[in-house]
């Protein structure tokens, strides 16, 4: 049963079950439609009959309205199984209008972005902002808050602040938790959250990049129960075979389906699903959302019943919705109407039976947040003019490798100093939630930059601001002149800033429209760019990413260069 059918009164439950039994005409139905069996993995053709949001019966019906959908296909509509919104740099709600066109209905989030710079305060504020949103938003509690010891966020979220958001409705769980070594060495703190999920028999999200073993045998055995951080089969394999359910991450930096393709297909797809992890609006505009992932995995030589299937049912079933996902009676009327399966060619979308048109999503697509959340998340930079001798270094550090297409680092060897043109740049990390004045340096490789400085607010997982230049001077007038905009990402060159997005929500989100966010990004993409960033990289959610010291070989923090296979700050 539903949670239409819950809030269904008796007599509304029982004129329900006259439309599903074909004495009474349903409010809608879709004649003459080919349909998508997630239980047999087939196409079938039928009448599908509409009633309170819910599907209600399948085979020859009546409606009040009807719909002739010869020649057209409908699939469940698709969830993203895991999700960062702040990612996309726009609001939920900006976010939301542009997932619902591509056919997603339900995602679950995980709002540590927000969380590291705001604390509970941030969840609260992404739960404000999306519950009253067309898009079905389900949260995962952020477990890494900061992301490990060598991560400064503004503040700490600890098991005791995470326990009164179970009870939630919309929360599901505790999401991805980064820090393996201390589960694995059993610290306190750590195990206190994951002990508090288990407790309330709710789910955790697990993060393990490279995991093996014994080390691995210990992560599943706390309790962990998914990885979106496979980048090769060997290793997805392995973690499929202890149980952990696979997420196969397309993002705008992180693409790893290709890799694992050969989870689209059973008896492994019953244990994998899609998601985005984080993915720029432009890209979602552009190319879409978990549409395009299914879209490449048919491509790719994925059956497309499987590949839809896993963008739906699969997912749903691993967050525990039981009422969404698959096109039977009993289940909400979210679903996809395809104008043809191999290119995903999108027709139109329904969320709990009705379309969303253009004025309906215009419409719909509003969020209201407490003013204090508000003010707080308009008031996230504290933090020191930084000068160019607070960028020095005084002797050879490590330099990180950047993989096109990965989150993982290689290392390339030790520097003192920028060398452009064998590719090696400074990058520093500020610290910009508790005015510390802690700066961290180190060098990068691979990121192609011949002048200038990248600078931005979004930094996983703690969200300091990150630079990489070709000189201390534009590197530390870059990032004040970030600090002025309260926030987001830009270009600066030659004595100015070529190119900016303003991100003032928590210094990670616009509340512009997607298309001025849309034309935003293209301008500072195009402005790295021409400035030298290589083109098989994205230039800024590639440069956030080495930031987040929970992925191997080397990060940088406002600590300095964390070696993470050796668990340490390197001397």
């Amino acid at each position: 049963m539903n949670y239409q059918q819950k809030n269904m009164t008796r007599a509304e439950y029982e004129d329900f079950l006259s439309v599903a039994s074909g004495e009474k005409p349903a409010e809608l139905v879709l004649k003459k439609v080919s349909y998508l069996d997630v239980f047999t993995n087939q196409f079938r053709k039928g009448d599908i009959a509409i009633a309170y949001g819910t599907f209600a019966g399948i085979g020859k019906y009546q409606g009040k309205k009807e719909i002739d959908m010869t020649g057209k296909t409908i699939v469940p509509g698709f969830i993203d199984a895991h999700i960062h919104i702040e990612s996309t740099t726009v609001i939920p709600e900006i976010f939301a209008k542009e997932a619902l066109k591509h056919g997603t209905t339900a995602i679950l989030t995980d709002p540590h972005e927000i969380a590291n710079v705001m604390g509970v305060d941030g969840i609260n504020l992404m739960l404000e902002a999306t519950e009253e949103l067309p898009l079905d938003v389900f949260f995962m509690v952020p477990s890494c808050v900061p992301s490990c010891e060598f991560d400064e966020s503004a503040t700490s979220i600890m098991a005791q602040d995470m326990v009164p958001l179970f009870k939630n409705k919309r929360v599901r769980g505790i999401a991805e938790v980064m820090d393996v070594n201390s589960v694995v060495s059993r610290k306190k703190d750590v195990l206190d959250k994951t002990y508090a999920a288990i407790e309330n028999g709710s789910r955790i999200d697990g993060h393990a990049p490279a995991v093996t073993g014994n080390q691995l045998m210990a992560y599943a055995a706390a309790g962990v129960l998914s990885d979106h951080e496979c980048t090769y089969l060997d290793e997805a394999m392995e973690k499929l075979g202890l149980g952990l359910w696979i997420m196969i991450r397309e993002g705008t930096a992180a693409q790893n389906l290709e890799a694992l393709i050969d989870l689209c297909k059973e008896p492994y797809a019953s244990h994998s699903m899609f998601c985005t992890d984080d993915r720029h609006i432009n890209d979602i505009m552009d190319d879409g959302h978990i549409d395009n992932i299914i879209r490449k995995a048919i491509k790719l030589g994925a059956d497309p019943a499987i590949a839809f299937k896993m963008a739906a049912y699969t997912a749903g079933d691993y967050i525990g919705l039981r009422d969404r996902g698959a096109i039977v009676p009993g289940f909400l009327a979210d679903f996809v109407v395809l104008n043809d399966v191999e290119t995903v060619d999108i027709h139109s979308v329904y969320k709990e039976g009705n379309e969303l048109t253009d004025d309906y999503l215009e419409t719909h697509c509003r969020s209201t947040i407490s003013p204090e959340l508000k003010a707080k998340a308009m008031d996230s930079f504290h933090m020191p003019e930084i000068t160019v001798q607070m960028l020095n270094v005084e002797k050879e550090i490590p330099v990180l490798g950047i993989v096109d297409g990965q989150l993982y680092t290689t290392r390339e060897g030790m520097a003192k100093e920028i060398d452009v043109e064998a590719d090696i740049l400074k990058a520093v990390v500020v610290e910009r939630h508790k005015n510390t004045g802690h700066v961290g340096v180190g060098f990068i490789h691979g990121y192609g930059l011949k002048n200038g400085a990248i600078v931005t607010s979004v930094a996983h997982d703690s969200h300091n601001i990150i630079a990489i230049g070709t000189s201390d001077e534009d590197i530390a007038a870059g990032i004040n002149a970030l600090k002025d905009m309260n926030g987001g990402a830009l270009v600066y060159s030659d004595g100015k800033v070529q190119a900016a997005y303003s991100m003032p929500v928590a210094g990670l989100m616009s509340s512009e429209s997607a298309k001025n966010a849309k034309e935003r990004l293209v301008e500072i993409h195009e402005a790295a760019y021409a400035a030298g960033v290589r083109k098989g990289i994205d230039p800024f959610m590639t440069l956030s990413f080495t930031a987040l010291p929970v992925i191997p070989a080397l990060r940088i923090t406002t600590l300095g260069v964390v070696d993470v296979e050796e668990w340490k700050i390197s001397k």
